[in-house]
């Protein structure tokens, strides 16, 4: 099975698996963009289960065809999204290395909180990149309560 992303490392390396992770939080923040629109409403219109989407906003890469899929049902093009998914990696690595002030984790432990503080990280580059237009609109403030009679 051919895949959208031929990074470094490739699909089934951890540079691949980051930008499985990535682009499926990119696809989430699309979708809320567009309508709050389902993964059932998505699903349909790329002609695949809810679940398999399930699984590509999980991590799982899809195959070239449906990365296609994925970018027209947004308006985009392959190179759009997959430039808005390195950057938005770009992003969360900058993040990281601000945070823990070291380019690369070279323990188990440094792994670990890299990876932890990743998922985190990758959510907060996501929304810088793709933007948060669905935000819900401010609650009104109640007014003075009626007294009783």
């Amino acid at each position: 099975m051919t895949r959208a992303h031929n990074g470094p490392g490739g699909p089934d390396s951890k540079e691949g698996e980051a930008y499985g992770l990535v682009l499926g939080q990119v696809i989430a923040q699309l979708r809320k963009q567009h309508g709050n629109m389902t993964q059932a409403e998505l699903a349909h219109r790329l002609g695949i289960s809810q679940s398999m989407l399930s699984k590509i906003e999980s991590g799982k890469q899809p195959d070239a065809y449906h990365f296609n899929q994925i970018a027209q049902a947004f308006g985009l093009d392959v190179q759009q999204l997959n430039a808005q998914v390195l950057d938005a990696m770009k992003r969360a690595q900058r993040a990281a290395e601000a945070v823990t002030n070291q380019p690369k984790a070279s323990s188990g432990w440094g792994e670990l909180l890299a990876l932890a503080g990743f998922v985190g990280l990758v959510m907060f580059a996501v929304a810088a990149v793709v933007g948060d237009d669905a935000k819900p609109p401010p609650e009104p403030t109640p007014g003075p309560k009626p007294k009783p009679q």
